[in-house]
């Protein structure tokens, strides 16, 4: 199947303010100028909630309803970010501290989508791991070292908090926000 022609990628996050995501972008944009790893400055910080997923364009309009009637009865999340870590050898994060509220309101959100897009959206099987991406795919094994020697050592502690939930869609080779809602 050819998805460019009448298929689009999406998926749904929980988006870091604009102050964070500025400071974030400091550490993509140093990936970017050490390594040539750019993927993770193709779209704002964020913590996933759907991993991204293909639909056809024409019912991009049902998903932004359906992310429209989404309800949670879950007060604002107060998300905590300590440190860094990593994904094998290929992906740096902002390290998310544990959250029973966030993997609650991730539940909450797959649970609603999946129930109108179940042949586009699947729940993730893997564990639950909320993280804000600082380098991925295009990180070379052999840089791995040298990037994590400079972040495992540096300090960073943020927090915020947040009651929207945003939906994503890839255009031109860019996550741009195309909807959100307050829960």
């Amino acid at each position: 199947m050819n998805h460019s022609t009448t298929h689009n990628m999406y998926f749904i996050a929980i988006l870091c303010p604009p102050e964070l995501d500025k400071k974030v972008w400091q550490f993509k944009y140093w990936m970017k100028e050490q390594f040539g790893a750019v993927v993770a400055l193709k779209s704002p910080a964020h913590i996933t909630l759907i991993q991204p997923f293909w639909l056809e364009e024409d019912k991009e309009e049902k998903l932004k309803q359906i992310l429209q009637v989404f309800t949670s009865d879950m007060d604002v999340l107060e998300i905590q970010l300590e440190g860094f870590s990593h994904f094998g050898k290929r992906v740096l994060f902002v390290q998310v501290q544990e959250n029973l509220s966030l993997e609650e309101l991730k539940s909450q959100v797959e649970n609603h989508f999946v129930l109108s897009y179940a042949d586009f959206i699947k729940k993730d099987d893997r564990p639950f791991h909320p993280h804000i991406t600082i380098a991925n795919r295009d990180l070379k094994p052999g840089d791995f070292e040298k990037a994590w020697q400079h972040f495992s050592n540096k300090i960073f502690k943020e927090e915020f908090r947040t009651q929207t939930i945003s939906l994503l869609k890839l255009i031109d080779g860019k996550w741009n926000v195309i909807g959100e809602k307050r829960y």
